[in-house]
């Protein structure tokens, strides 16, 4: 089973990402499947051939003839294939390598920083985020979302003001296997919205603080045009993974109001390694 990813260090004092190995290991128990990637790789034979003749009278059953064999088999062979799974998790590693090259000639001139940084890329958490990313990279359908790994991953070494050492970046790849686009956005416009505040007031303890200048955030639903239950949605969405917190309206404030909800210290620190928080 596919069991190890890891990045390799050049020569000399840089250091540079190479392509993952993958390194095969002999199960010892005949059909024993613990490996999400080895689970897809078992269910899905690697042949056109097979695809197609195990999948070619599903489409009969749709009413109408929706979805043709052709359109089914490539489905399944653009996400179940071995060659296009790699594919997916070679481009992981490159889109890490231009940031991570990013990151070296930011902090070229401090031989010290660049240490810090080569002890982080051999830490056991950041190996284990790098497993973590190459297992969802492998299931993933969108390029974009695998480019989201890439970015925190890479920037990870570098936390922002709002990082913590508790931070797990393995934990934040799999929440971004399950964000869209959208719901990033809509982070990043919360923090738009009360970003100043934010810095200001870096505790993040006072409710009314946040309440009593809601209006930045009604003024960027309306600037942005989405409907307010969409907007609302992805904020629910957000909420349900930490990073972002619906903050209570005091009880004497009788006047019609919309819901204040604002990033938390979590969702600062992904925006930064997503490198979408202008104010960090």
């Amino acid at each position: 089973m596919y069991r190890r990813f890891t990045l390799c260090r050049g020569a000399g004092d840089k250091f540079k990402p190479a392509s993952a190995h993958l390194v095969r290991e002999s199960a010892d128990m005949t059909g024993k499947i613990d490996d999400p990637i080895d689970a897809s790789e078992n269910a899905w034979p690697d042949e056109p051939e097979g695809l197609g003749k195990k999948f070619a009278d599903l489409a009969l059953s749709f009413l109408g003839l929706v979805l043709p064999p052709a359109t089914i088999v490539k489905i399944l062979e653009d996400q179940f294939l071995r060659e296009n799974k790699a594919a997916r998790i070679k481009y992981l590693f490159d889109a890490m390598a231009i940031k991570l090259k990013d990151v070296e000639a930011k902090c070229a001139g401090s031989r010290e920083k660049l240490t810090e940084i080569k002890a982080r890329l051999e830490e056991p958490a950041f190996q284990r985020a790098v497993a973590t990313a190459c297992e969802e990279a492998a299931r993933a359908n969108d390029l974009e979302r695998i480019k989201r790994f890439a970015l925190v991953l890479a920037s990870s070494p570098t936390p922002g003001k709002w990082s913590t050492d508790g931070d797990d970046i393995a934990t934040f790849i799999r929440d971004l296997s399950q964000l869209g686009e959208r719901d990033i956005q809509v982070l990043e416009r919360l923090s738009m919205a009360f970003g100043n505040l934010v810095l200001n007031n870096p505790a993040l303890t006072d409710s009314s603080v946040f309440t009593m200048n809601n209006q930045g955030l009604e003024n960027v639903i309306t600037q942005q045009g989405l409907h307010r239950d969409d907007f609302y949605s992805a904020c629910g969405r957000l909420v349900g993974f930490g990073l972002a917190i619906e903050e209570p309206w005091p009880p004497v404030h009788t006047q019609p109001h919309g819901r204040c909800i604002r990033p938390t210290r979590r969702g600062l620190s992904l925006l930064h390694y997503l490198g979408r928080f202008g104010a960090d």
